[in-house]
């Protein structure tokens, strides 16, 4: 199928009379033609298709329907009915009344084509740029950034049904692939096993028909990946992704010792590489205080200068749910910077900070402005903190409360493996000293620190003298809007569950979203435009408030 770019046709004078009559007022269809009109154009697609073959559909066409399906919550079949039957959505899309549209396959292929390519963002930017050049938003100023989880669209499985289904997986795989070779390795009663689903009500209820079971599904687990890679097996078996798949998966619970295929206590892995189902081998399984969940995390940031006409979201980021806040914000910030979008402020969470991360981004040029953890040693309750030791950097030395100095100052690798120092104090000192007791808990030993480099740890120190400030309080609170877009996201737009497999085509519906909400967001200032109201709808403070600042005056 091949692609050659058309420029954006005319609406059909039929469509584009009888929609404005029908609708007087528009619809979000029609906003997205007239006010964004061009915002898609097929020469921005041409990569993503061959230059020989079949012509497809007008890709600028497909990223239009995209956004409306978003924006309605409609599933590919949903969507292209709309195309054929919705009056606003043909005079967004330039077709005619009479158009019968196309199969919702061809919605699937588009956003495969989308996430072979990684050109996700195709979506999201030109909306960007039309907004900046249109002055609506800032390109530089301030943003801030949030998280929240996704779930996967796969069930969560146990460690047994993890094995059993990637089996199951397979040889289904090999069923149709290799069906004649496979009938000669298996026996019977894996048909018994593996022909319906293999799920907990499924399982016997004794303990040692359960262990029976368990040892069963290594064995022919183990059987099945043996014969795949005997020279005997047909070509092409050993690499199949399911017969891969299910070697991962079988080292994750099993492993032979002395001949005997044996269940281990725990998986073999770190969560962060442990395969929970084999429907969506990139899912991770894992947990915030109380909510555990198989899936994703998606990281939003958005635009708050208080000039602008209208706060948009300019990334999105989809990452492992494993993965802690702070090691992708650096990523997140340069994805945006080279989007020019330049945060030269960003507001965030605690989460995404860390002493490292203010120095390196004060280097740039940018400012941080969210609180560090707070020290919870023993020392700081007692007053025997870092800040009550003084330190001389160029020599290399730190002088105790009581006087005396260290002994020796070693530079080694301290948390996340960035640079750090251990500083140590004579046990000779520390031993008799009179306040031993709220300073170390060594009984033969002496104090120990631990410094990070003078500019990360002064960046740290400042931080933290200012977070509890209400300057600083009073600025970090234009972060709270972001946990309003993420609640937009959730509850209009489905944001904590995706409907597809696969990080690549989690993060396109994440994209989508992050555009319908702009969309939306384009939408009502427009509508507020035309009524004579603010871009911004400003809360009205309550009778009782306002009732408050005339007492307290």
């Amino acid at each position: 199928m091949s692609m050659h770019a058309h420029p954006l046709e005319e609406i059909p004078e039929l469509t584009a009379r009888i929609a404005r009559t029908s609708f007087p007022k528009g619809t979000i269809a029609m906003m997205l033609r007239d006010a964004l009109e061009g915002v898609y154009n097929d020469e921005a697609f041409e990569k993503l298709y061959p230059r020989r073959g079949r012509e497809a559909l007008a890709p600028w066409r497909l990223a239009l329907v995209m956004v409306l399906q978003t924006i309605e919550n409609l599933s590919d079949a949903q969507a292209a009915e709309m195309v054929r039957g919705r009056l606003d959505w043909k005079y967004a899309l330039s077709l005619p009344l009479d158009d019968i549209g196309f199969d919702a396959s061809i919605l699937t292929d588009f956003r495969q084509r989308l996430v072979d390519q990684k050109a996700q963002e195709l979506l999201l930017d030109p909306i960007l740029l039309l907004c900046v050049e249109r002055g609506w938003v800032q390109q530089k100023g301030k943003q801030r950034i949030d998280s929240t989880l996704v779930l996967s669209c796969a069930r969560r499985l146990s460690s047994l049904e993890s094995v059993g289904e990637t089996l199951r997986n397979a040889l289904n795989a090999l069923a149709e692939e290799e069906p004649d070779w496979l009938v000669s390795i298996i026996r019977a009663d894996w048909f018994d096993r593996y022909v319906h689903r293999f799920e907990l009500q499924r399982f016997p209820k004794g303990k040692e028909a359960q262990k029976e079971l368990i040892q069963a599904v290594g064995e022919d687990s183990w059987k099945l990946l043996q014969a795949a890679t005997s020279s005997t097996a047909p070509t092409g078996v050993q690499e199949m992704e399911e017969v891969l798949l299910l070697k991962r998966v079988w080292d994750q619970h099993y492993e032979q010792r002395e001949g005997k295929i044996n269940w281990r206590d725990g998986p073999a892995v770190r969560n962060t590489d442990r395969v929970v189902s084999p429907s969506d081998e990139e899912a991770r399984e894992s947990s915030k205080r109380d909510t555990t969940w198989l899936g994703y995390k998606v990281h939003v940031i958005e635009t708050c200068n208080e000039t602008e006409k209208i706060h948009l979201i300019t990334h999105v980021a989809t990452t492992a749910s494993t993965s802690q806040d702070v090691e992708h914000t650096e990523d997140i910030l340069e994805a945006v910077s080279k989007k020019g979008f330049e945060p030269e402020v960003s507001l965030m969470d605690t989460g995404y900070v860390s002493g490292p991360l203010l120095a390196r981004q004060r280097e740039k040029g940018r400012e941080i402005v969210g609180p560090i953890p707070p020290d919870t040693s023993m020392q700081k309750k007692t007053g025997y903190d870092l800040t009550a030791f003084e330190l001389d950097w160029e020599k290399r030395e730190a002088i105790c409360p009581q006087g005396h100095t260290s002994r020796r100052w070693n530079a080694k690798k301290g948390n996340r493996s960035e640079d750090a120092f251990h500083v140590f104090f004579a046990p000779v000192h520390c031993q008799v000293c009179p306040v031993k007791t709220v300073c170390t808990k060594s009984e033969k030993g002496g104090r120990t620190l631990t410094l990070y480099p003078q500019d990360i740890y002064e960046a740290m120190d400042e931080r933290r003298a200012e977070q509890s400030g209400e300057a600083f309080q009073k600025r970090y609170a234009a972060r709270s809007g972001i946990e309003g877009t993420l609640s937009e996201g959730v509850r209009a737009h489905g944001m904590r569950r995706s409907r597809y497999q696969g990080m690549e085509k989690t993060h396109l519906q994440m994209v989508s979203i992050a555009v319908a909400i702009n969309v939306v967001r384009i939408h009502q200032m427009l509508e507020r435009e035309k009524m004579g109201l603010p871009p911004r709808r400003v809360r009205k403070r309550s009778s009782f408030a306002r009732l408050q600042d005339r007492v307290a005056a």
